[in-house]
C-alpha cells in the first residue's frame, strides 16, 4: 500500500504544477525550444524587410536626382551633293461666308450711376434692334467708367463704355449696318469678313500643293544650272497658315447701302521652308 501511494504521487507530480507556481521541467524545455525557433524565423524576415526598404529608398532617390534625358531627334538623311534651301509662299482668297462685327457703346451723365443708367438703356435698344439680324449670341464685356472734365466752366461729367461684338450672315450685311448707324452712343469699329471653314481648309491644301510645285520647279532649275541630274526633297518646314480676315471700313452716313459682294475677301497664306539635295 505504501509503495502504491508513492507511485500515484510520482505520476501526479509529473503533470501538476508544484505549490510554488513553477512549471514542470519538461514544459519549461518545450517553451524554451519554441521561443528559440520563433526568434530564428522572425529575425531573418525583419532583416530582409530592412534590406528591401533600404534598396527602395536608394532607387527612389536616384529617380529624383536623375537629370532629364534629351529628346531623341531623328537624323536627317545624308546628302552627298549640294544642299539647296528655298523659302516659298502662296496666297489665295476664299469667298465670304459671314462677318464679325465690333461696336463701341457709351453713355454719359452727371454721375457714374447716371452714365451707367444711360448705357444700360442704349444697350437694351441695341439688343432689340440686332436680335433678328445677329447669328449666334452677342458678346458684351463689363462696362468701365471715367470722369471727363468739363470745358468752359461746364461741370464734370462721367462716361460709361462697353463693347458689343458678334456675327452676321451675308444676307444681313447691309440691314445690320443700317440698323447700327442710327443708334445713339453706338460707334462702328469695323467688320471682318470670315471664310467658310470647309472652303478655307480646301484653300490651304491647294496653297500647300502649289508651294511644293513651285519649290520643285525652282530646285530643278538650280540643279540644271549647276550640272546636277537628281533632285531629292529632304525637309519641309511649314509655318502655320496665316488667315487674314479683312476689315471692312464702314461709314454710318452712307445711304446707298452696302453690298456684301463688295467686301474684301478673306485671304490665307502658306509659307514653307524646303531643303533639297542636288546630286
Amino acid at each position: 500500500m505504501a509503495a502504491g501511494r508513492r507511485r500515484a504521487e510520482t505520476v501526479r507530480s509529473a503533470h501538476i504544477p508544484n505549490r510554488l507556481g513553477h512549471e514542470p521541467v519538461a514544459l519549461e524545455r518545450f517553451i524554451s525550444a519554441r521561443s528559440r525557433s520563433g526568434l530564428s524565423v522572425v529575425m531573418p524576415i525583419r532583416r530582409a524587410f530592412k534590406i528591401c526598404l533600404a534598396a527602395f529608398s536608394v532607387a527612389f532617390t536616384g529617380l529624383i536626382l536623375m537629370p532629364p534625358q534629351d529628346p531623341v531627334l531623328a537624323q536627317e538623311p545624308p546628302c552627298s551633293g549640294t544642299l539647296l534651301q528655298l523659302s516659298v509662299s502662296e496666297q489665295g482668297k476664299s469667298t465670304v461666308d459671314r462677318f464679325r462685327f465690333s461696336l463701341a457703346l457709351s453713355g454719359e451723365g452727371t454721375s457714374e450711376q447716371a452714365a451707367l443708367t444711360q448705357l444700360n438703356q442704349r444697350l437694351g435698344q441695341l439688343r432689340q434692334s440686332l436680335q433678328p439680324l445677329v447669328r449666334g449670341r452677342l458678346v458684351v464685356p463689363s462696362p468701365s467708367t471715367y470722369p471727363r472734365a468739363g470745358t468752359n466752366g461746364a461741370p464734370q461729367r462721367f462716361v460709361a463704355n462697353t463693347g458689343v461684338s458678334g456675327e452676321v450672315n451675308r444676307q444681313n450685311y447691309n440691314p445690320f449696318i443700317q440698323a447700327v448707324g442710327g443708334q445713339p452712343g453706338v460707334r462702328m469699329q469695323g467688320m471682318e469678313s470670315i471664310a467658310n471653314e470647309r472652303d478655307e481648309t480646301a484653300l490651304q491644301q491647294r496653297l500647300m500643293a502649289a508651294a511644293l510645285r513651285r519649290g520643285k520647279t525652282e530646285a530643278d532649275g538650280t540643279a540644271a544650272a549647276i550640272g546636277a541630274s537628281q533632285v531629292r526633297l529632304l525637309r519641309i518646314n511649314r509655318s502655320d497658315a496665316i488667315r487674314g480676315p479683312k476689315r471692312v471700313q464702314l461709314s454710318a452716313d452712307s445711304r446707298s447701302g452696302f453690298d456684301p459682294g463688295e467686301a474684301p475677301e478673306p485671304t490665307a497664306t502658306v509659307r514653307m521652308e524646303l531643303q533639297y539635295c542636288l546630286t
